[in-house]
């Protein structure tokens, strides 16, 4: 009977060990498919053609309005649009963690190429 007593203690030890080493370092929150899902919002608007048009004649409004149909409505996104791969906006927050999406629309003729960057976040 004492070793039952004794097993019983030892895994009773072992998970209080475990709660606490799992208070102690939380697991990192993830978003899986966030990014992905900034991705796929700018390539459905440039399957449209209306990124290109966006971009192309500085309707900054409409992009904004488009992407937040496209996202879902818990995640809060800023966008930059920019003509070299140095493209950094320093007003996002850095108190969540914020996840990336660009896209690059090809230039031709008589448009120059341009970089979109999405930055999208929890609310």
């Amino acid at each position: 009977m004492k070793g039952i007593v004794y097993i019983m203690e030892a895994i009773l030890g072992a998970i209080l060990i475990l709660v606490g080493i799992m208070l102690i370092f939380p697991s990192q929150q993830n978003e899986p498919g966030l990014s992905e899902n900034g991705y796929n919002c700018l390539v459905y608007l440039d399957q449209k053609g209306l990124l290109k048009n966006y971009v192309e004649n500085s309707r900054i409004t409409d992009l904004n309005n488009s992407l937040k149909q496209c996202l879902p409505p818990i995640f809060d996104f800023k966008f930059k649009i920019c003509a070299t791969s140095n493209c950094i906006d320093t007003t996002i927050p850095y108190d969540k963690p914020v996840y990336l999406s660009s896209y690059l629309i090809a230039g031709e003729n008589t448009y120059n190429k341009a970089l979109i960057n999405l930055w999208i976040w929890s609310k």
